[in-house]
């Protein structure tokens, strides 16, 4: 989902405007370690935990002139409870329930709030198969924004149209449902009767359309057969033309359908129909990073709206602006948000981050590596805005906590950004999101599980850099200072962190570009003390050194770069001509030429120590058989002197 776009946006058609929501869910119960509870209003029933989804029914009565809606809804679903004595749903207390059945019997239904109750007559043990339809009727209340359930607009040139929005807790407000992320329903069919000539866009495939039986009215019905979360199902209704196109996936002869749905006139841009036309391609390339597009056997399309952004419906987006990075962010969302659903509200990062990441990745491939880079820095920039603020989500009562902007997306970004900086390789990165989709296909992920995944692929442990980028709070700032003695650079970094109640020192790899008058080179430290000065051996006269060239770390320079010839002086260490050898090496390595009971600490790439220990006086074995293949720093300290060296283990 898109709901805020950058200064260069050129089609913004809505503003978007962001109202909370004083609902919480106990199915979205926070399981991660790293969640902190927070108050929070909610009028859900732990009973909706009792029973597993596996199909919904939907028989709708819709137009394209008015949010009304008459339906009815079976609900097919399996016990988990060890019993169930009540059937518990969700509808808005706005709307009219009619009547209902149970297993075919008319039964009575109680309303407190928005929660409604069957109770049986007899307690279902586990593993029983129920149905339960409800036919209701009325109008979905209005919230006035992106997250409004149910909108009627109408387009500049005259088209009508009704489209759904269930993100993140609207979907009561137009069907009786159960607002639980880790419950994913197995198949859906969705029939929607509306007024002749008028289209319906959906999820899956669209069955048929019944055009004859009752005049005046056209009878869509589409069907999905993968698992889709409630908040994905979707309908969108209004005098569209369908344009079709197909995909041929690179390296293979499977195709699969792409079905976008514009408006029927003539005045739909074209520029806007050009940028479209590009899906295909933008599914063929993430399908060659994340795994093939997960619902290929069904479809990929759009329904064009007057919606503020876009909105990753699975199979079938709803969107409202035509910017390509848009429309590849929208696309992104089907592998991550959609195949791979997020474990809780909390880690809606994995969903909007990725697909924010996507934006650049998409940029940097079909634009060029400068359009990616500028494309990062403009986000980057965004999520600095605020000192403090935290990717994980701690505040899940509504739409205005859960998708922040600076946070969940622009930050979040830049954290998976980083992921794919530190990655051994950068094969390897993509390897992590291949193992993330195929582990949790149709299901759903935590940032647990993401990291465990990463820590296997990479052989490294994270624990340093979720803690400090996902569950922390803020960023670096620097102030830099160097000199340069003959072929010596000294570089002195001072860091200073946004947030230090909460996040008081950033441990990170980075990247400094030695700059002069006939060459630039580009060094990678790793920055795990709060004053800490690096020296480097560079024939080239330097004038100058620019913090994080390439963007890949998410930091900000303080000030201005300073030339202090006194560095030399406060790092003059007996030990800088100590050796240390073999480095590369792949068991362990020699130090020689220190003073005898000198500190030494290994400390991988991440800040965690991994070795520590005093030299001796003729030499000092370090062992590196058992690490992980990969770089390493070696930190020196005698008194008030200290010194570092890059370590690597193949």
């Amino acid at each position: 989902m898109k709901i805020k776009f950058l200064l260069s946006c050129l089609f913004l058609l809505f503003a978007v405007q962001l109202f909370a929501i004083p609902y919480g869910h106990p199915c979205a119960a926070k399981r991660d370690r790293h969640y902190k509870n927070h108050p929070k209003t909610t009028t859900a029933d732990l009973a909706e935990m009792n029973y597993d989804i596996k199909r919904l029914n939907f028989n709708l009565l819709a137009s394209d002139t008015s949010t009304f809606l008459r339906g009815d809804v079976i609900t097919a679903a399996v016990v988990t409870a060890d019993s169930m004595a009540t059937y518990v749903f969700e509808l808005d207390s706005l709307i009219t329930l009619d009547s209902a059945k149970f297993n075919g019997i008319s039964v009575s239904v109680v309303r407190i709030g928005d929660v409604r109750k069957i109770n049986l007559t007899s307690a279902l043990h586990a593993g029983t198969y129920f149905t339960a339809e409800i036919y209701y009727h009325g109008i979905p209340p209005a919230a006035g924004g992106f997250f409004t359930a149910l909108t009627h607009t109408v387009s500049t040139h005259g088209t009508n149209m009704v489209f759904s929005l269930s993100d993140p807790y609207a979907a009561k407000n137009w069907w009786p449902s159960k607002q639980c992320i880790d419950d994913k329903i197995d198949t859906v069919d969705m029939f929607v009767t509306v007024p002749s000539g008028v289209v319906d866009g959906s999820n899956g495939v669209l069955v048929n359309v019944d055009t004859t039986s009752t005049p005046g009215f056209w009878k869509y019905h589409w069907q999905t057969h993968y698992p889709i979360d409630y908040y994905l199902i979707s309908i969108t209704i209004a005098r569209y033309v369908e344009d079709r196109s197909f995909l041929h996936f690179t390296g293979s002869t499977d195709s699969m359908l792409i079905q976008n749905f514009f408006m029927d006139t003539a005045t739909f841009n074209p520029t806007y129909k050009i940028n479209f036309d590009s899906i295909g391609q933008i599914i063929n390339y993430f399908s060659s990073l994340f795994g093939r597009y997960p619902f290929w056997q069904e479809k990929y399309g759009v329904c064009y709206t007057t919606l503020g952004g876009g909105m990753e419906h699975q199979t079938m987006t709803t969107i409202g602006v035509p910017n390509t990075y848009i429309i590849a962010h929208e696309l992104c969302h089907q592998w991550f948000g959609d195949h791979v659903t997020y474990a809780t509200w909390g880690d809606v990062w994995l969903s909007e981050g990725f697909a924010t990441f996507s934006e650049q990745l998409f940029y940097t491939h079909f634009w060029g590596p400068a359009a990616g880079l500028a494309h990062r820095k403009a986000l980057n920039n965004s999520a600095m805005s605020p000192a403090c603020g935290s990717v994980y989500v701690t505040d899940t009562s509504g739409p205005s906590t859960i998708f922040s902007t600076t946070y969940v997306y622009d930050k979040a970004q830049a954290v998976v950004n980083m992921l794919r900086y530190i990655a051994p390789a950068d094969s390897l990165f993509f390897t992590v999101l291949k193992t993330y989709q195929q582990h949790f296909a149709f299901g759903n992920a935590s940032t647990s599980d993401l990291k465990h995944i990463a820590d296997s692929v990479y052989s490294m442990n994270l624990d340093t850099f979720f803690n400090q980028w996902i569950y922390g709070q803020g960023y670096p700032s620097y102030k830099i200072w160097w000199d340069q003695v003959g072929s010596t650079v000294y570089v002195k970094l001072v860091q200073i962190a946004s947030c230090p109640s909460v996040t008081p020192l950033f441990r990170t790899p980075l990247e400094l570009q030695l700059h002069g008058a006939s060459a630039d080179t580009i060094v990678k430290v790793y920055n795990y003390l709060d004053t800490q000065v690096f020296t480097f051996n560079w024939a080239q006269t330097m004038d100058s050194v620019m913090l994080n060239p390439d963007v890949w770390t998410l930091c900000k320079l303080i000030g201005t770069v300073h030339k202090d010839t006194t560095l030399p002086l406060g790092i003059n260490f007996k030990t800088q001509s100590f050796k240390v050898f073999p480095n590369p090496t792949k068991n362990f390595w020699q130090v020689e030429q220190l003073p005898e009971n000198t500190d030494l600490t290994l400390i991988d790439m991440f800040g965690k120590m991994v070795w520590t220990g005093k030299s001796d006086r003729d030499k000092t074995i370090i062992p590196g058989k058992q690490l992980p293949a990969g770089e390493y720093i070696l930190h020196l300290s005698s008194g008030e002197e200290n010194s570092t060296m890059k370590l690597t283990h193949w």
